[in-house]
């Protein structure tokens, strides 16, 4: 082999070390800016995990305030009006995010507890909830596991739980028939709360209310919706009764009715720079306390 020859193939083999270096070296600043951007986001994330708590204690603020100042729980009260981009400082206060919130009443929802007690469906809640689901134009046929599911949870004579509790209808999407477009459907009228509740007469749809008061028609609830929205608020039970007239029955002076609520929903996210970060949480109102939180998931 000639000098040149040797010359020539130790210039490629040299050039070939330079472009592999180059390769591993470029792949190491990947890894290192992929690393980098990771715990970037982790932090983004982790901060705003934390400034979403601020945002449930915005909603037990507005709450307890509310709680101080009006007898009746009205959707048209400043807890009910959402949040959006509202401005918040992590805890340094080097940075801001932005939060976006909204507050449901989870008493004017049909309560699925209600369902079932001490283990054993309830036929007439069962026929109440096919009702609705059918109002919903959703198939009754999934009423059925949503009750057995539900007493499933309860302890009944002599035995345990048999499934874990429920906290949300969220937590239904496991069942058949039930997919995530059903979950979002039913979530603006179905609800799972640690007790039986009264349903809240100024809250409920007219969809609801037809199904909790007995012999009420769904045409006379839209009725009595749409004049509560015109600011006819129900002052009390009676005051509803009363409305009512010729159509109470025995089963309606019995229905759980109230028009204050206890209960209440909090749904957020937060945007912190490279993270947006959603939660749900479940506060419970007692007197003029700042409400309790029960559970929060995000």
């Amino acid at each position: 082999m000639s000098a040149a020859t040797q010359k020539g193939m130790a210039v490629i083999g040299a050039l070939l070390v330079v472009a592999a270096t180059s390769v591993a070296t470029a792949a190491i600043l990947e890894r290192q800016n992929l690393l980098a951007d990771t715990l970037i986001g982790e932090r983004d994330r982790v901060q705003a995990r934390w400034l979403l708590r601020g945002g449930v204690d915005w909603a037990r603020v507005i709450l307890q305030n509310d709680a101080r100042h009006n007898a009746l729980t009205l959707r048209s009260a400043i807890w009910a009006q959402p949040i959006a981009g509202l401005e918040v400082r992590t805890p340094d206060g080097s940075r801001s995010a932005l939060f976006s919130g909204l507050v449901e009443d989870e008493q004017g929802k049909f309560n699925l507890t209600r369902l079932a007690v001490g283990g054993e469906v309830r036929a007439a809640e069962l026929a109440a909830l096919e009702s609705l689901l059918n109002s919903l134009g959703l198939p009754t046929s999934i009423a059925p596991a949503i009750a057995v599911r539900v007493a499933q949870t309860q302890a009944g004579p002599g035995r345990a739980p048999v499934a874990v509790g429920l906290r949300s209808v969220e937590d239904l999407v496991a069942l058949d028939g039930i997919d995530r477009r059903t979950v979002a459907i039913l979530a603006e009228y179905l609800t799972v709360l640690p007790q039986s509740t009264p349903l809240n007469l100024n809250t409920a749809s007219a969809e609801v209310l037809s199904v909790a008061v007995p012999g009420l028609e769904l045409a006379t609830a839209r009725q009595l919706v749409e004049e509560r929205e015109r600011g006819h608020w129900f002052t009390s039970r009676g005051d509803f009764l009363n409305r009512l007239g010729d159509a109470v029955t025995e089963g309606t002076r019995q229905a759980l009715l109230d028009v204050r609520s206890d209960w209440f929903k909090v749904s957020g996210d937060v945007r912190l720079e490279h993270a947006q970060v959603g939660m749900a949480a479940l506060l419970n109102r007692q007197g003029n306390a700042p409400p309790n939180l029960i559970w929060m998931r995000g």
